[in-house]
């Protein structure tokens, strides 16, 4: 199962995976550093690999905070 995500993916698809609704929160996230953009074609398109973008992803309901 691990190799199924070591497929790449756009950014629009990324930021899907994320829950962002559009790709521009996926630059900032590579400008910091989180992620890494390969580029895998002749015409220079930039992708992500998943099994990174699994990685920055926080499962929702989760919090830092103490319960109550």
């Amino acid at each position: 199962m691990e190799a199924s995500q070591d497929r790449f993916v756009t950014y629009s698809q990324a930021a899907h995976v994320l829950g962002y609704k559009t790709y521009r929160s996926i630059l900032t996230l590579i400008d910091e550093g989180y992620l890494q953009a390969y580029t895998i074609s002749r015409k220079s398109r930039k992708c992500l690999k998943l099994s990174e973008v699994m990685k920055v992803a926080v499962p929702q309901g989760r919090t830092a905070g103490p319960s109550q």
